[in-house]
């Protein structure tokens, strides 16, 4: 690069848009969409799911996308067992974001890049990626597949990588598949490997996927530890390079946190280190007021598919913990790990589709919703709307009326959503709040929803 190029590029890095040039408004139109959204589907899809949660005869809990760590599987015998066996079926693609669609989500993020290393696109920077392997760009075919639905796009991109022969094996705080196995090596692993130049890596391959494939909506960092985050990463160069490429993108705040490490992060949360914190495998018990979090999930024990993890969360609990999030103003990204053709199990499908089934009646009282601004309430949870308030029902009480702890308001009016006639339902304010008599033939098994609009404030 002659100076004057490396000139104007310093210039464009140091300049591009960042959470400190923006105004609130500014702001708040970026991440519209994606408050309004309160569901997506997260999918992880690598060559581990060939190995379907086994390795060696021995089946492995838990994450299975991990089942390298876990097993510490040297990167040269594990890519050369599970590259044969990851041969992608036409069309997954599109049946993922159907299912998607069928379910309520309004994004999808998919892992373009695990911990393993393996890559969706067609990086020019390695040949441990898709293309290489079958020769087919299937980062591609899942964004295009994703737009034809009318889905947002979200990538996950971790930054550990323990293929590349420069990613750091010990001292790290994060895991690597050698460190099972350190007391039978001949020599330091470390020796040779330079986490600065696997970073430099690691940058190339980020600015493949947002300069290559159009607009991007999220992109899911994986993750950090105590020891190696932020610096370690060249993070904030790296979020800027992103933001020349997508200005309107949105991005989490594990390049320099890990949930699991650090719980919520809500102590040190700014929004010039992500857009939202990632709550993983749990609901925040109140939310977290004044910052913008979506609570990752899976549907049993693990993200990646495995052949005898059968602990399936059922439909009731997605429905419910989808109003749960969402009365706390948190977004579900509720996850399916597909089998190693792409193909999605049917136990997943069934459940997404209840879901989505319970979508279609409820979820304007879902989508673009704000918290329960009334208090907790013992029958259920609240979302609202300006001038309205959504009322969800878990257990129906036996006199078919449920009390909302509002006293300030004189007059308002009400019906269940699931009634196409909206025919009016008693609502008698008292002195312990609005007393609402339920209509029992509209009565749902997983969630009954009330409409309770409110008068105006003066």
């Amino acid at each position: 690069m002659n100076p004057l190029h490396a000139l104007l590029a310093a210039v464009l890095l140091a300049a591009p848009l960042t959470a400190h040039s923006e105004s609130t408004a500014e702001r708040d139109a970026r991440m519209a969409w994606w408050r309004n959204a309160r569901l997506g589907m997260f999918v992880h899809w690598g060559l581990y799911s060939g190995a379907e949660g086994v390795w060696d005869q021995k089946p492995f809990g838990g994450g299975v996308e991990w089942i390298q760590d876990y097993a510490g599987i040297p990167a040269d015998d594990y890519a050369a067992r599970l590259k044969p066996l990851f041969r992608p079926k036409p069309g997954f693609a599109k049946e993922w974001a159907h299912l998607a669609k069928e379910m309520g989500a309004q994004y999808v993020v998919f892992t373009s890049k695990h911990h393993e290393g393996f890559a969706l696109w067609d990086s020019k920077v390695s040949d441990f990626d898709a293309h290489d392997v079958t020769g087919r760009d299937l980062f591609k075919e899942i964004v295009t597949a994703l737009r034809a639905e009318g889905l947002r796009v979200g990538v996950y991109f971790s930054v550990i990588d323990w293929h590349h022969p420069d990613f750091p094996v010990k001292n790290t705080g994060l895991p690597h598949p050698l460190t099972k196995s350190l007391a039978k090596l001949p020599s330091d692993p470390d020796t040779g490997r330079s986490l600065p130049r696997y970073v430099d890596f690691m940058h190339r391959q980020v600015e493949e996927i947002v300069s290559r494939y159009g607009t991007l909506d999220v992109l899911w960092w994986d993750w950090s530890s105590k020891e190696t985050q932020g610096p370690s990463w060249r993070a904030a160069e790296l979020m800027s390079m992103v933001r020349q490429h997508q200005p309107r993108i949105i991005m989490n705040n594990r390049l320099f946190f890990s949930p699991n490490v650090e719980g919520d992060n809500l102590g040190i949360f700014d929004v010039a280190k992500g857009d939202f914190t990632t709550p993983e495998q749990h609901i925040p018990a109140t939310g977290t007021p004044g910052v913008d979090w979506e609570s990752c999930m899976t549907l049993n024990g693990t993200w990646g598919w495995s052949e005898h993890d059968f602990a399936w969360k059922s439909a009731e609990t997605l429905v419910r913990n989808t109003i749960d999030i969402a009365s706390k103003g948190g977004n579900y990204l509720i996850n399916a790990g597909p089998r190693v053709d792409g193909s999605i199990p049917e136990t997943i499908q069934v459940r997404f589709r209840e879901l989505g089934a319970w979508m279609h009646t409820y979820g304007e009282s879902i989508h673009g919703t704000t918290p329960n601004p009334a208090g907790a309430v013992p029958w259920g949870r609240i979302t609202a709307k300006p001038g309205r308030l959504y009322l969800h029902v878990f257990d129906w009480p036996k006199n078919h009326q449920v009390t909302v702890p509002l006293k300030s308001v004189h007059t308002v009016t009400g019906h269940m959503l699931a009634d196409p006639q909206h025919h009016a339902i008693a609502c008698d304010v008292t002195a312990n709040g609005i007393v609402v008599t339920l209509a029992p033939q509209f009565q749902n098994p997983y969630a009954s929803v009330v409409v309770l609009d409110l008068p105006p404030a003066k």
